[in-house]
């Protein structure tokens, strides 16, 4: 009874020290509870990182696995284009070669040629005939040579068509 006195003839007090211990109350329970969101905070941070990690690791192996793919292909294309170089050179080599060959050859002939015409006025019935002949074995050995250089001509459409179907398209 005393403490009820004691409150109703200090109300002011009483009132006071009522707030003073709920201030106290509503401190202690904001504390626990900002402890308490900052515990679910990390717990959400963590599991929103795995979640990410997990939903993003099938991309990165994607990419990854389309990188080293890309690489293969660019490697196999560089070799490719590396051996249609090198076939390339050894053709125009070749080419200029026989190209070189044959224009000793034309102008063998034609120093021949001119020689025989200055000849052929003079000439007996017997080397003209022989003279014929000869234009005779030329002109068949020019016209194995026109087959020849025809086959070579096919042959080297034939290679870059190879080469073109070989090489990858856009």
């Amino acid at each position: 009874m005393q403490i009820l006195a004691f409150i109703l003839n200090n109300k002011r007090w009483t009132m006071i020290i009522v707030l003073l211990l709920y201030s106290v109350f509503q401190t202690w329970q904001s504390n626990r509870l900002t402890g308490d969101l900052a515990k679910l905070k990390i717990e959400c941070q963590t599991k929103v990182k795995t979640e990410v990690a997990k939903a993003v690791k099938p991309y990165e192996q994607a990419m990854s696995k389309a990188q080293s793919e890309a690489l293969a292909k660019e490697k196999t294309y560089q070799d490719n284009l590396l051996k249609a170089e090198q076939n390339a050179n050894q053709k125009i080599k070749t080419a200029n070669d026989d190209a070189v060959a044959a224009d000793r050859a034309a102008n063998s002939l034609s120093k021949q040629l001119s020689e025989a015409k200055r000849n052929l006025s003079n000439a007996p019935r017997e080397t003209i005939i022989k003279y014929i002949t000869v234009q005779s074995d030329v002109f068949e050995q020019c016209t194995a040579e026109y087959t020849k250089m025809a086959r070579s001509c096919d042959a080297e459409r034939i290679d870059k068509e190879k080469l073109i179907e070989a090489w990858p398209s856009k």
